[in-house]
């Protein structure tokens, strides 16, 4: 009798252990109903064994991103900005990939001076907004930002570069590093490419990240596809990607529609983002790109920076009658025409970066990221109208 009761005792305290260690892995786990939830909100945690940037160093939300280049000259008002992309950064070797990056131009050995003074003057816009994220943009379009692929698959090369940029941001005070890789297996690139380069970026991020630690941001420049990266790996050691939700299209189609339009039959950048969760980054990991420009074709330039627009407005000869602004309502982007009607230029404007702004938030994705500063008028037309779709009003500043 005593050993059925201490047998029924024991079966007891056994059966409510594993109730109750079933209960704790059931509220743990994403269920159905919370992943359809996370999918909903774009809220998603990084798995545990991601190694990321501490939240107290990746910078304010929602991220106000503008990418800044060494042909400015202005630097940008601190009250609309959240994280300054500074570039550009480039590989001493273009060839080989190997003896690590410059601030500066391509295969040169030493950081040039006109780049750092005007990096100075950008990391002393800190005074004025101390939440100011400062990043080092390294690579690009073109053969300029050639190396990656050859670096990143070299032990070598790889160890230069985490060595080297860790050097960058320790000597000048830089929050992170934004890679503008175009792209792993793919771009213009004359150098070399390799159906190993998705892999071998896998392989990079880590090192980088545990060069870098814990507090530095790392951040990705990604097609707006989602092609050429192993994001379920990436995301593991990158903390955001910026999607180039831009350069979709050319007269007569759109460069960066929001939404797909029947009339110009092309994707928009709500798919763009969509691809992006489908390979494997959560909305709360990514960044809506905003041109601040756009693209042409006879008697316009290929690409048409926003502070051009006013004098092609105003034109009596060139560009008369042949500057007629429509409007896409589905698109939810401006566009010339000539008299007949036929598309001749594709932009953005005040009204369409606003759309682009109330999606990201409505979304619930991390920000909003521009290229480039330079291309805004003289009286921050587009970045204003962003950031008050943004925050609400036409600062990012937290004390005003």
């Amino acid at each position: 009798m005593v050993m059925t009761r201490s047998i029924k005792v024991i079966f007891a305290v056994l059966l409510a252990g594993v109730l109750a260690l079933s209960c704790a892995k059931e509220e743990g786990a994403l269920t159905p109903t919370k992943k359809k939830a996370a999918q909903e909100t774009g809220e998603q945690d990084p798995p545990a064994e991601a190694r990321l940037c501490r939240a107290d160093c990746l910078g304010q939300k929602p991220m106000v991103i503008a990418y800044y280049t060494e042909n400015s000259s202005a630097v940008p008002d601190p009250n609309y900005v959240t994280h300054i992309n500074f570039a550009h950064g480039r590989f001493v070797n273009t060839k080989t990939g190997e003896g690590g990056i410059v601030i500066g131009k391509a295969n040169t050995n030493t950081d040039n001076s006109s780049y750092i003074n005007l990096l100075k003057k950008v990391l002393k816009l800190k005074e004025t907004n101390p939440n100011l994220k400062v990043l080092l943009m390294i690579g690009g379009w073109g053969e300029a930002a050639d190396g990656f692929s050859m670096m990143a698959r070299s032990e070598k090369g790889r160890e230069d570069f985490c060595k080297s940029v860790k050097d960058k941001l320790d000597t000048y005070g830089l929050d992170g590093v934004d890679i503008d890789w175009e792209y792993p297996g793919g771009g213009p690139s004359t150098n070399a490419k390799s159906d190993k380069d998705a892999k071998n970026f896998n392989i990079l991020l880590k090192e980088l990240r545990e060069t870098l630690g814990d507090t530095k941001i790392i951040s990705y420049a990604s097609a707006s596809n989602a092609k050429y990266c192993d994001f379920k790996g990436a995301l593991l050691y990158l903390d955001y990607v910026n999607v180039m939700t831009y350069d979709m299209g050319e007269p007569p189609y759109h460069n960066s529609p929001l939404h797909k339009s029947s009339t110009f039959n092309q994707s928009g950048c709500d798919d763009a983002v969509e691809k992006h969760r489908q390979a494997g980054v959560p909305l709360n990991r990514q960044n809506l790109g905003v041109p601040f420009y756009g693209h042409g074709i006879s008697p316009y330039k290929d690409d048409v920076k926003y502070n051009e627009m006013d004098a092609i407005f105003k034109s009596t000869t060139t560009y008369k009658d042949k500057n007629i602004r429509k409007w896409d309502d589905v698109a939810k982007v401006p566009y010339l025409v000539d008299t007949s009607g036929k598309i001749l230029l594709g932009y953005d404007d005040e009204e369409s970066v606003a759309c682009k702004g109330r999606f990201a938030v409505e979304k619930n994705m991390l920000g909003v990221m521009v290229w480039e500063y330079r291309h805004d008028d003289a009286n921050h037309s587009l970045i204003r109208s962003l950031v008050k779709s943004v925050y609400g009003k036409e600062t990012v500043l937290t004390n005003l």
